[in-house]
């Protein structure tokens, strides 16, 4: 069933949340102030510590994996290579259990029962120690850990070394959470988590979201099967959030489902079609509050924008009124055809913008989150179901 070869997809691992590229974009100076946290582990091997914050698909964890790949390439060069283990706290769910983790990446065949968590723990000390390297810990979505009152791990940890001159490694350690840290960790804990270890993320912009999609295609698409326009309406969808992991799930979705119907390319209609069913705001049950002119206006636009990514409002209003023809309507006067395309909107089905030029002002309409095809059958059903409601 696989033999068959792709003809939009190169390689579909870097949509994968979990790749990790050469090159990270947008977080030039969050990957510099890491750099400067973690200078004493890289030249003199001491603990560091870390904070990575903010909102979801900001980059937190890929950044994270970004910069423990380089740093682990550069203390191994310097003869000083180092162990790391990332721990995502929202799969294991306790501290005995992230213990358990840390302990098996050294001992696949530690037990899974049957120690106790200072046990564990002496165990993990005694590996760390046998295999003469330092450690970083890299605990990903580290609130949910430190809101069931997880604090003795990341007391463990910041003072490892405290107290017993016979271990000559270090553990150092990264946190990352889309909340505030420092109001969960315990004052015995709090000294090595100053708010200068804190590294904030910023939700991501409209271009640097578009040179992330950008960088995905370039790697996992065949050369031509996408144009500027999709890649835009992308960038553009996930703007709103600022999330990257929104942008590259959306490529992936469009690219899978250009390649599912045999296409020759990634076009616009595509990409409604990932939002629809990734992150669809349009409902038939938003469709059915329409009256039958805005059920009539809407199969007009989605009629008329087909595979375009916008349609102006005279093309949409000269389809409006052969779609009226179709239903014996008489159709509306421009202003009203105005106020109908305005209602849609209010309803977040349809998207306008209006642009000034030499040539005066252009309306344009955008259709995002559903498919034309898909809108024009269902307004056809919605009208051949009922004469529509009466116009307000």
């Amino acid at each position: 069933m696989y033999e068959r070869s792709s003809k939009i997809i190169r390689d579909a691992r870097v949509f994968d949340f979990n790749y990790v590229p050469a090159k990270l974009i947008g977080r030039k100076e969050q990957l510099g102030a890491m750099e400067m946290l973690f200078r004493p582990l890289a030249e003199y091997g001491r603990p560091c510590t870390a904070m990575l914050m903010g909102p979801v698909g900001t980059g937190k964890t890929v950044a994270a994996k970004c910069f423990c790949r380089d740093l682990s390439e550069y203390c191994a060069l310097k003869g000083s290579p180092i162990d790391v283990i990332f721990v995502n706290c929202r799969n294991e769910k306790s501290e005995a259990a992230v213990l358990l983790h840390l302990v098996q990446h050294f001992d696949k065949g530690f037990p899974d029962r049957g120690f106790s968590p200072d046990q564990i723990w002496r165990a993990l000390k005694s590996q760390i120690s046998n295999r003469g390297k330092d450690l970083v810990i890299v605990l990903d979505e580290a609130d949910v850990l430190l809101k069931k009152g997880s604090m003795d791990l990341v007391y463990q940890i910041s003072r490892f070394t405290e107290g017993d001159p016979s271990i000559s490694r270090s553990i150092s350690l990264i946190m990352i959470s889309q909340e505030p840290l420092l109001s969960l960790v315990d004052e015995a804990s709090f000294s090595s988590f100053r708010r200068a270890n804190s590294v904030m993320f910023d939700k991501y912009d409209r271009e640097e979201l578009r040179e992330i999609v950008m960088q995905r295609v370039a790697l996992g698409i065949i050369p031509g099967k996408i144009g500027d326009e999709p890649v835009d309406m992308i960038a553009e969808s996930s703007a709103e959030y600022g999330d990257a992991r929104m942008a590259i799930e959306l490529l992936d979705e469009a690219a899978n489902m250009a390649e599912g119907e045999g296409a020759d390319e990634i076009d616009a209609e595509h990409v409604r079609g990932a939002e629809a069913r990734i992150y669809s705001t349009v409902s038939e049950s938003k469709l059915k509050t329409l009256d039958r002119n805005r059920m009539l206006t809407l199969l007009a636009i989605s009629r008329a924008i087909k595979k375009s990514r916008y349609i102006n409002i005279t093309a949409a209003e000269k389809t409006y009124a052969v779609v009226c023809e179709e239903y014996d309507t008489a159709p509306r006067k421009h202003t009203q055809f105005w106020t109908y395309v305005q209602d849609i909107e209010k309803l977040g089905v349809i998207q306008t913008i209006v642009l000034n030029d030499s040539s005066g002002r252009t309306t344009l309409i955008s259709l995002p989150g559903i498919p034309s095809k898909v809108l024009s059958e269902k307004m056809e059903s919605l009208l051949e179901s009922s004469s529509g409601k009466e116009e307000r």
